[in-house]
């Protein structure tokens, strides 16, 4: 039951990175469009890189954490043989 909603969990975390992402790339599709740019004042302009930065860092607490490696301390010290 518990993988069961690990997994649903994970995919779910996954659709939303997978939605932050279409709107980041869309904002950045509209920052290249000339006309775009021509018609919004610069306040706009700073709100729109803020809104993304503010997406950035919303889909940052979505992504898996890397977990490092556990290392023995035989390895830490250098004492492994791997031979």
């Amino acid at each position: 039951m518990v993988s069961i909603l690990k997994s649903t969990q994970t995919n779910h975390y996954a659709k939303i990175v997978e939605t932050l992402d279409s709107m980041l790339r869309d904002v950045d599709e509209l920052m290249e469009d000339p006309l775009f740019i021509e018609n919004i004042h610069g306040e706009q302009e700073l709100s729109l890189d803020q809104a993304v930065d503010l997406l950035n860092g919303i889909r940052l607490n979505f992504l898996p954490r890397i977990k490092p490696p556990k290392i023995s301390p035989a390895h830490e010290s250098g004492m492994i043989d791997v031979s």
